[in-house]
């Protein structure tokens, strides 16, 4: 298994799916070799943006194998473990590692609500029940929004301090700076990424390793290079204002609709229920305010 260095610009996939609502193979190869070319170095599926809480473990593992049997670089693949299932996490994560992905992002057990205690005994057991099959890379999905879990300085500490080099980064999602640096400065070992563009800056100025987030699905290239130059205060100043677009226009769906215009084909804008599609004036917003930001939409 590989073990390039974790860090750069990662994107969270959108997911698109067919007619019956199962998941378009063909087309999520084209969108993550598309992401690739682009300047991303890894491409995470099956996260937030890639609907991966509303897919069976059967149906995410299924389509990474299809993936790789299209000819996907399954190494710079990172896709996600959402589930608060503790079997279907084992076996997300062991299918994960049995197709040879760098590592792989997971999701704190999002239902009950429990204790830090309770979610370092939800990895305990994760880790312990794969322990003979892989002993893969896990990055810390930090998403509380959503999850309801924050991972907090004490329990990455304890699930450090337990599994050590098992645990190699965390996704910061909170969008919070100062989270971002304090993660950085403290756990120097770790890979940091924010999910956030407009904090990318001040965590690579303080050890961060880049970010894991959905807008290079449409702004790779821009991304790749605000990672390069960091310092570019007119590519993050359009940045923000194209995150602030896309949160307008329903964060995801957004970028599925933005995707669908720019590349002619309406497919890549479906998401599954209960989402529903960005169409009409919703769309029209957005594009224009891409336009104005400076992005060819055209493209």
């Amino acid at each position: 298994m590989s073990k390039a260095p974790l860090k750069g610009v990662i994107t969270a996939s959108i997911t698109p799916f067919a007619d019956d609502l199962s998941v378009d193979v063909g087309r999520l190869a084209a969108h993550t070799t598309r992401l690739l070319d682009n300047g991303c170095a890894y491409v995470s599926t099956f996260g937030t943006t890639g609907e991966g809480a509303s897919l069976s473990t059967a149906e995410k593992l299924a389509s990474l194998r299809a993936l790789r049997a299209a000819g996907a670089d399954m190494s710079r693949q990172i896709p996600a473990v959402m589930t608060p299932t503790l079997d279907d996490a084992a076996r997300t994560l062991v299918g994960i590692a049995e197709l040879g992905c760098r590592a792989a992002l997971v999701l704190p057990p999002f239902y009950y609500g429990t204790s830090e205690a309770g979610i370092a005994g939800w990895f305990d057991a994760l880790i312990e029940r794969t322990r003979a099959a892989t002993d893969i890379d896990l990055l810390l999905y930090n998403i509380p929004q959503l999850s309801r879990i924050r991972f907090t300085r004490t329990l990455v500490e304890a699930l450090v301090g337990k599994h050590g080099a098992r645990i190699a980064g965390i996704k910061d999602s909170t969008g919070d700076v100062d989270n971002g640096v304090m993660l950085s400065s403290t756990f120097k070992t770790l890979a940091i990424f924010t999910g956030d563009d407009r904090v990318l800056p001040t965590l690579l100025a303080n050890g961060g390793a880049g970010m894991i987030g959905g807008m290079p699905n449409v702004f790779a290239r821009d991304l790749r290079a605000l990672y390069d130059t960091p310092d570019n205060a007119d590519l993050l100043a359009k940045q923000t204002q194209r995150i602030l677009a896309v949160d307008a226009g329903g964060s995801l769906v957004a970028l599925k609709a933005a995707l669908a215009q720019i590349l002619g084909d309406e497919n890549y804008a479906r998401p599954l229920p209960p989402l529903t599609p960005l169409v009409g004036e919703g769309r029209t917003k957005l594009m224009a305010s891409f336009a104005q930001s400076g992005f060819d939409v055209a493209a």
